[in-house]
């Protein structure tokens, strides 16, 4: 999303036969960049999603100009990053009654604590569905990513303009992104997350 904002050509490429290529990447996994440096000329390839949003970001102009706002943003984002990890661990690594509890909790604890902790940085910045501003950072893609998970895994009733106005606010806002709107129409965005089997066990009640 950072690359479809800042309008900068990219490919995507899948592994053909991942257990060939896990070891070539730099720990085993993926995401990775594979990117020219500009001061050597060679390719370097990078993991750790969060690592290369933030270095996205910052080259192309999706983060703050001054050092302290780009902390608070980095914090948030690290939030988001913590909430998820959480959430993506119940559904992908319990079954069952297990399942069911860890996300219990996560609907009645975990949740609404963050909602209320990033709900008062946007009502200080006026509700706008922005976070400092009016400037689109990756820290409000990385909500709005984490608003539509959210709403898929839990269902829209979480997460509304009653319980997260702000947040509700936050998402119209990226959603309206005209050029996001393209992305999301196109072949190059993939729908894997939202395809994979995991939500219709736990739609089934599994």
């Amino acid at each position: 999303m950072i690359l479809e904002v800042a309008g900068v050509p990219y490919k995507n490429k899948y592994p053909a036969d991942w257990a060939k290529e896990k070891p070539t990447t730099p720990f085993g996994h993926i995401p990775c960049l594979l990117f020219v440096d500009p001061k050597t000329g060679k390719e370097l390839q990078v993991a750790e999603s969060h690592a290369i949003n933030r270095y996205l970001a910052t080259k192309h102009g999706l983060v703050h100009d001054d050092l302290e706002t780009r902390f608070v943003a980095d914090s948030l984002d690290e939030s988001i990053r913590d909430l998820m990890a959480s959430l993506m661990g119940s559904l992908f690594m319990l079954r069952g009654d297990a399942r069911k509890q860890a996300l219990a909790g996560f609907k009645t604890k975990d949740l609404p604590a963050f909602i209320d902790a990033h709900s008062k940085y946007l009502k200080a910045n006026g509700s706008n569905g922005y976070y400092f501003g009016n400037k689109l950072s990756y820290v409000e893609l990385s909500m709005f990513c984490a608003v539509v998970c959210i709403r898929m895994v839990l269902g829209e009733c979480e997460l509304t303009e009653k319980n997260a106005p702000e947040l509700v606010k936050l998402h119209d806002v990226v959603a309206a992104n005209t050029k996001l709107q393209a992305y999301w129409a196109s072949d190059r965005f993939h729908r894997k997350f939202s395809e994979a089997p995991v939500l219709d066990d736990l739609h089934k009640g599994e």
